[in-house]
């Protein structure tokens, strides 16, 4: 309640220095806003780095309910502007930003005293951490959610400043410790937030160690600052790889590893197809350009990939180039003279879940290599059945995500989102729109 008052007042004197302003005009422009973010002096000249308000964010809202991303730029008179390209062609909410005590307040243009239009947020190192919903468009983005699974969890609405963008990638690293191969991935993005996931043999099973955190650049080098952990100095050689020091699972003491940039990361994944005859076949693209054709008639290939602007390009080592199409988990190409549709792993396969609204709805809907699907919505606390279908679906880009259709058989239309944590789909059931997060 406290902060919250706070935050009205802020507002209430805010709002009304930008009416007396605008009555008089302004005698100067806005001073930018800085903040100084003490960072640990071990390792590194660099006792203090330095981050202007202005400049352009990311703000990516899938942890709260939604897989959307959009950005915000912060100009240096201290305006701003959101969109959902960072282009900025298409203007989401703009106004000014103001600062009192370490909190600031987003006034947007539209806001009047009588009825104001508002988001604060307080700064976190380069980044900034939203303490209200703030205003998009025509929604209200939540600033908070506790994760569904672990309710100690709770996700906080962020925009990650591009900061240190030059370095933004994905890096490969590989070792070998006691008789185990480590393959690792290293992802630097917005926030200067880094990502490794380490994949090794288990057994029969593929196990993962994921570690999270930030780095910067300094002192001719690259520094991480694992979560929980003091900062780390790694090296950035002239060819640009980076040699950092990392773990390959939790209780593994740390290896300095080279990781070098992997150049189609971008295109990383497994596609799959089966034409009419039923034959099926998987297309594997990696981190350097290479892919993998194979199908069930036993005819396999490989060779080299490339992609440019939505068209894909498939050399063998002897023979002409082949091209085809890759976008929206759709990637169409023929290999041995046959064409081929190849969706997507990640809308492949047995999605599940209810609704919020009815939890005894729960819904099974199966996609299939051949574009084809089942879907089955039961009431399981009266064990009902109340949709039973099959059909073909489709996938298009949307407003804010790629959609699917499904049509069934009896032509009934049915359209959901493809989301990163899986496909939020709207069924009408007895007339009533339900919305169900289907999840592998």
């Amino acid at each position: 309640m406290k902060n919250r008052a706070f935050r009205i007042i802020l507002a209430v004197l805010l709002i009304g220095s930008v009416a007396l302003l605008s009555g008089c005009g302004k005698s100067k422009p806005d001073q930018p806003v800085v903040d100084s973010v003490q960072q640990p002096q071990e390792q590194t000249s660099i006792s203090e780095e330095t981050f202007e308000l202005h400049g352009d964010y990311a703000i990516d809202i899938t942890n709260l309910g939604m897989a959307l991303k959009f950005y915000l730029r912060i100009a240096e008179d201290n305006s701003f502007v959101l969109s959902a390209n960072r282009q900025f062609s298409d203007n989401r909410g703009s106004g000014t930003i103001g600062e009192m005590s370490g909190t600031y307040l987003m006034i947007y243009s539209d806001s009047t005293p009588e009825s104001s239009k508002t988001a604060t947020f307080e700064r976190v190192g380069p980044n900034l951490v939203f303490r209200s919903t703030l205003p998009y468009g025509t929604a209200k983005i939540s600033f908070e959610k506790e994760d569904d699974e672990n309710p100690e969890i709770v996700y906080n609405l962020t925009a990650d400043k591009y900061v240190y963008e030059e370095y933004y990638d994905t890096y490969l690293g590989f070792d070998h410790v006691d008789g185990v191969d480590y393959n690792y991935v290293l992802e630097l993005g917005a926030g200067a937030k880094y990502k490794l996931t380490s994949r090794y043999n288990e057994g029969e099973e593929t196990a993962a160690f994921i570690e999270m955190g930030s780095f910067r650049i300094g002192a001719g080098g690259i520094l991480i600052t694992p979560e929980s952990e003091e900062e780390l100095a790694g090296s950035i050689a002239g060819d640009g790889a980076l040699e950092i020091a990392v773990r390959s699972i939790a209780t593994s003491d740390r290896v300095n590893t080279v990781f070098r940039v992997a150049t189609t990361a971008e295109h990383v994944g497994t596609w799959y197809a089966q034409d009419e005859a039923g034959t099926s076949a998987s297309l594997e693209l990696d981190y350097f350009g290479g892919y993998l054709f194979s199908s069930s008639n036993a005819y396999t290939e490989e060779g080299a990939f490339e992609v440019s602007q939505g068209t894909i390009t498939f050399t063998q080592e002897g023979q002409e180039p082949i091209t085809g199409t890759k976008g929206g988990y759709m990637l169409q190409a023929s290999f041995a003279s046959q064409p081929w549709i190849f969706y997507d792993a990640a809308i492949q396969g047995e999605f599940t879940g209810g609704t919020m609204v009815n939890e005894a709805f729960r819904a099974n809907l199966e996609l299939r290599a051949n574009g084809s699907f089942s879907l089955e919505i039961v009431d399981e606390e009266n064990e009902t059945a109340l949709v039973d279908e099959v059909g073909l679906f489709t996938i298009a880009a949307g407003p804010m995500a790629f959609m699917v259709t499904l049509t069934s058989d009896q032509e009934t239309v049915r359209v959901g989102q493809i989301w990163p944590t899986g496909l939020n789909m709207t069924f009408d059931i007895g007339g009533t729109n339900y919305s169900f997060l289907l999840t592998k």
